[in-house]
């Protein structure tokens, strides 16, 4: 086995427990399981459990002072118990009573297959040694079917094992470790267990009226089963030397409603399911998903081993942390953690959506089918908020409705509006999929473009949208932040271009978008030649960054907003993004002069940052900042660079460092009809080559220091292929 595909531990900046679970967790978009410890001892370290995508719970939001609008109810991701380990038994002897003696001698995550290996060397209190190994991973093909095949060998003993994978759950609590890390959940949900025979569970919201079902079965080699809920159990004999297997499954529905008829109709269908549980078969159909997958999405880097595998390590946790049923998304943390509670936010549209769209389109139509899901509740809070048309999505949401407490980096962030509206641009642009827009996205786009017309104000001759909050959340409510504007003017735009294509709108209403875009306010300061991230920018004092002492960063944990909103100072990429999205619209020296005046204010104290600063690095031929901005990017997690991995994947960098390869090494950007690619691969590596899917058909890239080729590797009359240069070449969609 390549071993860039292998994660084991000596890949990890530290061997803390909580940080192993996060990286080596497994999902499949609908179950998500932290890699916890194997045997259930006398104490638990880490932070071992179960997430399922879409699961949640709430609670009244508690406000010192209200005020009109404000969002109501947090919304949790429900953090269920671990469903890994085990619970041994050997002559009355139990593990869960007393710490017996483990060693790890492997433990692997294995990315080309999606598994998860492990084996460990285990002696009792009274002298048993054994071998235990688990292979286990989350079935794609059967996706509330979680796998778990264990082989143990006794050492120096023979006789009876009883084996219990029993889940324990508990009552949730808040918080204990008094955080105010507000990236950090701050509740558990307390949870009703009901047995609803002697097969299934029943396990409840307290406040959201969801519920999943459980069921478990455990199975030998001999194929006799035995079936529970909570706990199963099945005796084994044991031989001196010899090895036995068995194999448990954890079944665990998707969020129903508290309906009994809906239950039932789950139970039955389930119930089905557990009748052909068969490893063999299962690993198979595993084993040919994950083939597929990195036949479509491989990035092959040549010349530097770990930053291959710490790409790939990337790739494997956006495939399987995404949402794929059209009503879940994908999370902050994905489904490794509760970090940022389980939300979704813009990061899905503008970091994470591309690598689906370009590799995995499928998959991007139901991210898409979510945000078309919870238009309701968008149209909903656009009345709330006072306009009389239109949509405005929940900032951070699990069920649609806003979650966000803080409004002035959550509601005034209305920029989400035109991500999402880029986001069903770009997908019909690389895929084709005009259908979809015509009958679901397109009535996003038209309530997006009515919500701009309506916020937005005529001031003089130039339209304008003032009172909001860019990406940059260090600078809050202002008037006309140039991403904002520019966003909202491309969906706008292609509002308009929907609209004639489907003659759906009245023509008075879409020539009003249309004079909206065309005079819509981008702030700019001819004496500097700068592009102005907001009105008022420009004319605040710049933040003592030789005076701020290195631990005060992030300054979002140590400085009140309202020091933090007085100076020149960025959190993250703002209007450097809109530049990274919109290149054609300027100048390479436009770019350049704007990328050293925010770079010199930037704190890239959200993980967002450096990836925008890669590509535009890329992009001017800056080529050493690129590639330093880059393996921050490629390897966050691994180096634990913020320091918080443990509470879950940074979901929304790891599509950065595709979109730092792609969009900046290979210079990839459209417009238009046409897709173009550049070479700007950096010195430290030899060789790059990946796919993109374009309009259904797979077209490989292949890059080294001297030239950069494109190769349909399918027909495709809707394309054509024109070699600029060596270094240069242009997809046309015909």
């Amino acid at each position: 086995m390549n071993s860039e595909y292998l994660l084991t531990l000596n890949d990890l900046k530290n061997q803390n427990p909580d940080y192993i679970e996060t990286l080596f967790a497994l999902s499949n978009g609908h179950v998500g399981v932290r890699a916890s410890s194997i045997l259930k001892g006398k104490t638990t370290q880490g932070n071992p459990g179960t997430f399922i995508n879409g699961f949640y719970d709430t609670h009244p939001i508690v406000y010192g002072e209200w005020a009109y609008g404000y969002a109501k109810k947090h919304q949790t991701i429900v953090k269920l118990p671990d469903i890994r380990s085990l619970i041994i038994e050997i002559d009355g002897e139990k593990s869960s009573e007393a710490d017996w003696l483990t060693t790890q001698t492997d433990f692997q995550l294995n990315m080309k297959t999606g598994m998860l290996e492990e084996r460990y060397e285990i002696e009792t209190l009274t002298g048993k040694k054994f071998l235990l190994a688990l292979c286990s991973f989350l079935s794609f093909s059967q996706a509330e079917v979680n796998v778990f095949h264990y082989t143990i060998e006794a050492l120096n003993f023979s006789g009876e094992l009883l084996i219990t994978k029993q889940i324990a759950f508990q009552e949730g609590k808040t918080n204990d470790e008094g955080t105010i890390d507000p990236r950090v959940a701050s509740s558990k949900s307390k949870l009703g267990i009901e047995p609803l025979n002697d097969e299934w569970i029943e396990v409840k919201t307290e406040f959201s009226g969801q519920t999943v079902i459980l069921s478990q079965v455990m199975k030998t080699i001999d194929g006799i089963a035995e079936v529970g809920g909570l706990a199963v159990s099945k005796r084994v004999l044991v031989q001196e030397n010899q090895a036995v297997t068995l194999t448990n499954y954890v079944v665990l529905s998707k969020p129903l409603t508290t309906k009994r008829s809906e239950i039932e109709r789950e139970i039955n269908k389930l119930t089905t399911v557990k009748r052909h549980l068969e490893f063999n078969q299962l690993a198979k159909e595993h084993v040919q998903h994950f083939s597929e997958f990195w036949q479509a999405s491989d990035i092959e880097i040549i010349g530097n081993p770990i930053l291959q595998k710490g790409i790939r390590f990337n790739l494997f946790h956006l495939y399987q942390n995404a949402g794929r049923d059209g009503l879940t998304n994908f999370a902050a943390k994905g489904l490794t953690g509760e970090g940022y509670e389980g939300h979704y936010f813009w990061d899905t549209e503008m970091y994470i959506l591309p690598f689906f769209i370009y590799t995995q389109p499928k998959i991007a139509k139901q991210l898409l089918t979510y945000r078309v899901s919870i238009l309701p509740k968008a149209q909903e809070r656009a009345k709330e908020m006072a306009q009389s048309s239109g949509a405005l999505f929940a900032w951070r949401t699990i069920n649609g409705e806003e979650a966000s407490a803080y409004y002035p980096a959550g509601t005034a962030q209305v920029h989400i509006n035109a991500d999402i509206a880029y986001a069903f641009q770009l997908y019909e642009r690389v895929t084709g999929d005009h259908q979809f827009i015509a009958e679901s996205g397109a009535e996003v786009i038209f309530e997006t473009a009515r919500f701009w017309l309506n916020y937005g104000s005529w001031i003089g001759n130039e339209f304008c949208i003032n009172g909001v909050t860019g990406p940059d959340e260090y600078t809050a409510l202002v008037n006309n932040n140039y991403y904002t504007n520019k966003m909202a003017q491309n969906n706008l735009s292609y509002a308009v271009t929907l609209a004639q294509r489907l003659n759906s709108v009245k023509d008075e209403e879409w020539s009003t978008w249309q004079k909206a875009a065309e005079r819509m306010k981008l702030p700019y300061d001819h004496e500097k030649q700068l592009i102005k991230q907001d009105d008022t920018f420009f004319e605040k004092a710049r933040w003592p960054f030789e005076e701020t002492p290195k631990e005060n960063y992030p300054l979002l944990l140590h400085y009140h907003p309202i020091i933090i909103y007085k100076h020149q100072v960025c959190k993250q990429a703002d209007a450097l993004l809109a530049e990274m999205l919109f290149p054609q619209d300027y100048s390479v020296e436009q770019i350049q002069r704007d990328y050293q005046f925010y770079e010199g204010v930037i704190t890239h104290d959200s993980s967002l940052s450096r990836s925008i600063f890669s590509i535009l690095a890329s992009r001017t031929q800056q080529s050493e900042k690129a590639y330093s901005y880059f393996m921050d990017t490629a390897l966050m997690d691994l180096t634990d660079l913020q320091g918080n991995a443990k509470d879950g994947i940074h979901a929304a960098n790891m599509g950065g460092s595709w979109l730092s390869i792609i969009y900046g090494f290979a210079g990839l950007s459209s417009a238009g009809q046409t897709i173009q690619l550049e070479n700007h691969l950096p010195k430290e590596m030899t060789g790059l080559a990946f796919k993109l899917n374009i309009q259904g058909t797979l077209v490989k890239v292949q890059m080294n220091q001297k030239e950069l080729k494109v190769t349909p590797l399918e027909a495709n009359e809707q394309l054509s292929i024109k070699q600029l240069s060596g270094n240069k070449a242009v997809i046309v969609i015909n």
